[in-house]
C-alpha cells in the first residue's frame, strides 16, 4: 500500500526555508532564498542588481512526510532529484534535501524541527529510493547507497556542504540552472523535473 502524505511541497518549503536560513546565517550573515523563475530573479532587472556580487549557491528540494507511524516517516527521493544533483555538481552547487519531522497536519508549525540530507547523484543508481526517519531526527532505515546520501546533516554538515559550492556571480548561477533545466528537460523528458521544484539559497560573500 502507498505510504500516505498530508501536505504538499510547497506547504513543507514554508518550514524549510526559515530552517535552513537561520542554520547557515552563523556562517553566511546575508541569505537569500528564491524560488527562482528565468523571466523574473534571471532577468535583465534582476541581473543588473545583482552585478558586482559574488555568492555560492544551493539547491534544495523540499521533501514531503510520509506516514510510516504515529513515531517516524518516510522521505522518497526521487530519480529526478538524483539526476539534477548529477547536473549540479558540473555547475559547482550541491543539492539538499529537506523534510519537516511531523506526522500529522495538526503539529504543522514554523519552527517544526527539519532533517536535511545531501544528494550525490553520481553515487546513485537510476531509480527511487525510500528513507525512514523517526521524528527524533534519526535514520531508522535507507536503501540509497551510503555515498548517495548523507545526513541527517548537522549545522556544521550543512555549512560544509555550502562551502564546498563554486563561488560565481548571479548571471553565471542563471545561466547554469537554465543549462541543467534544458539539459534534464532533453535527455529525461522531465519538464521542470516532472513537477519537483528546487528553491535556491544565494550566500553572498562578504
Amino acid at each position: 500500500m502507498p505510504l500516505e502524505s498530508f501536505i504538499s511541497e510547497h506547504s513543507a518549503e514554508y518550514i524549510l526555508v526559515p530552517n535552513i536560513v537561520r542554520r547557515l546565517t552563523p556562517k553566511f550573515p546575508q541569505v537569500i532564498p528564491v524560488f527562482l523563475w528565468l523571466s523574473r530573479e534571471g532577468n535583465t532587472t534582476a541581473l543588473e542588481m545583482m552585478a558586482g556580487k559574488q555568492m555560492r549557491l544551493l539547491a534544495a528540494f523540499p521533501r514531503r512526510p510520509k506516514i510510516l507511524s504515529p513515531d517516524g516517516i518516510a522521505m522518497k527521493v526521487n530519480h529526478e532529484l538524483v539526476a539534477y544533483s548529477e547536473r549540479s555538481e558540473d555547475a559547482g552547487m550541491v543539492v539538499l534535501l529537506g523534510v519537516p519531522l511531523l506526522s500529522s497536519l495538526s503539529t504543522l508549525r514554523i519552527d517544526t524541527d527539519c532533517c536535511w540530507f545531501e544528494l550525490n547523484g553520481r553515487a546513485a543508481a537510476e531509480g527511487d529510493y525510500l528513507v525512514e526517519i523517526g521524528l527524533d531526527g534519526k535514520v531508522m532505515s535507507k536503501d540509497v547507497p551510503a555515498r548517495a546520501l548523507s545526513g541527517p546533516l548537522t549545522d556544521a554538515g550543512i555549512e560544509d556542504a555550502a562551502d564546498r559550492c563554486r563561488v560565481m556571480s548571479w548571471a553565471q548561477a542563471v545561466d547554469s540552472i537554465r543549462v541543467i533545466r534544458s539539459i534534464q528537460a532533453e535527455f529525461h523528458g522531465f519538464p521542470f523535473f516532472g513537477g519537483y521544484k528546487p528553491f535556491h539559497l544565494m550566500l553572498l560573500e562578504q
